[in-house]
């Protein structure tokens, strides 16, 4: 016969256990709690700058246009088969205008809010060499654009061998109209390769990834921002084959400028790898580029890998996925937003207040955890 003995001791201890676990679990869903709220006011920041900014920016331009400051002529209108050297030199002086006022629109916004909360200077934004060499950096913009970049040089070589579909029309004149001559390249300049990947990468990764990763995440930050910023190329929303595969293509590229700013935690490389893939080239040219990235591809896919795995290595799917759609949604039904501005200004407004309150508690609990 077994006989079950009891160590006398047992009950306190047992009773000593269950009051540690009690109190443990209300901090424990204070930190959940906690946990949701920063996520929730990341992501209402995020969605309120992007459709504040670009709010701010409509009313900017209506001001400027009334007062004739800027001519109110669109500079993509200028674009024909057609254009002439003085068309040219117009549409850039306008597009360089048009880019200085939204972005702008956006950053007197987001500076405000990031010295709000301390981060201040040009690394807050990427803007450094995060202690990594100038040569380390290039060949790490090199090695980005070959290894996400390549669908984009199919895509185009595809489309010259069999044509997938229509373009928007301004994009087909810019292609089809004379090369020989500077006025297209200064146009080209800020259009694509010198001027736009700079401030792209600027709002995109040195805002918007850099917001959400502070409270979601490297990898659902990456992926939903991949999403905001492939579906904010207008140019590419046509219902075709040619759109929907550029599509698919930029949002490779997106992930992959979204991974090298997460890896090295400076903007430099992801601006080298959009500006090459930006830079206008012909069939010929591309086909090189192609071949080059072959090259780079076959000696940089495991440092590349390494950084895929770094970052994406506790990815939340559900979190992850919850992000992409509300990105996506918001992307595409922005247009028909009800009531813009006052959605915006509310955005931001909540968010702020969730970060008062979850700031305000964290000192009250530390206060209490130090008086205690």
């Amino acid at each position: 016969m077994n006989v079950c003995t009891v160590w006398p001791g047992e009950e306190f201890v047992q009773s000593k256990l269950d009051g540690w676990i009690a109190g443990l679990l209300p901090t424990y869903n204070s930190a959940v709690n906690t946990g949701v709220k920063r996520r929730a006011a990341a992501l209402l920041e995020v969605l309120g700058v992007y459709l504040a900014g670009a709010l701010l920016n409509a009313r900017i331009v209506a001001f400027v246009t009334h007062h004739q400051l800027i001519s109110p002529q669109n500079p993509f209108a200028l674009l024909t088969v057609h254009a002439s050297n003085a068309d040219l030199l117009v549409a850039s002086r306008q597009l360089a205008l048009a880019l200085f006022f939204i972005y702008f629109s956006f950053f007197i916004i987001i500076v405000p809010l990031d010295r709000w909360r301390g981060r201040r200077g040009p690394a807050t934004y990427g803007l450094t060499r995060a202690g990594i060499s100038v040569k380390a950096l290039v060949a790490t913009g090199v090695a980005a654009a070959a290894l996400s970049e390549w669908p984009v040089l199919i895509h185009s070589l595809v489309d010259a061998v069999h044509p997938l579909g229509a373009m928007a029309p301004w994009r087909q004149a810019f292609f089809d109209m004379s090369w020989r001559r500077w006025q297209f390249w200064l146009f080209a300049g800020i259009l694509s390769y010198a001027v736009v990947p700079v401030v792209e990468e600027l709002l995109f990764r040195g805002f918007y990834q850099r917001r959400l990763a502070e409270d979601w995440g490297d990898g659902p930050a990456i992926l939903a921002v991949a999403c905001l910023f492939t579906l904010s190329h207008k140019q590419y929303l046509i219902a075709n084959l040619y759109n929907v595969t550029m599509i698919v293509s930029l949002f490779c590229v997106a992930i992959g400028l979204g991974v090298v700013f997460a890896w090295t935690r400076s903007l430099i490389p992801g601006m080298i790898a959009h500006a090459i893939i930006d830079i206008p080239m012909t069939l010929a040219w591309q086909a090189a580029l192609l071949a080059v990235f072959a090259i780079v591809i076959f000696f940089a896919w495991r440092g590349g890998l390494a950084a895929v795995r770094q970052v994406f290595g506790r990815l939340e799917m559900l979190a992850t996925l919850t992000l992409i759609v509300l990105f996506g949604v918001f992307a595409l039904g922005v247009g028909s937003l009800p009531a813009k501005a006052l959605s915006a200004v509310g955005m931001l407004i909540v968010a702020i207040g969730m970060d008062v309150a979850i700031r305000g508690r964290t000192i009250s609990g530390k206060a209490a955890s130090a008086g205690s």
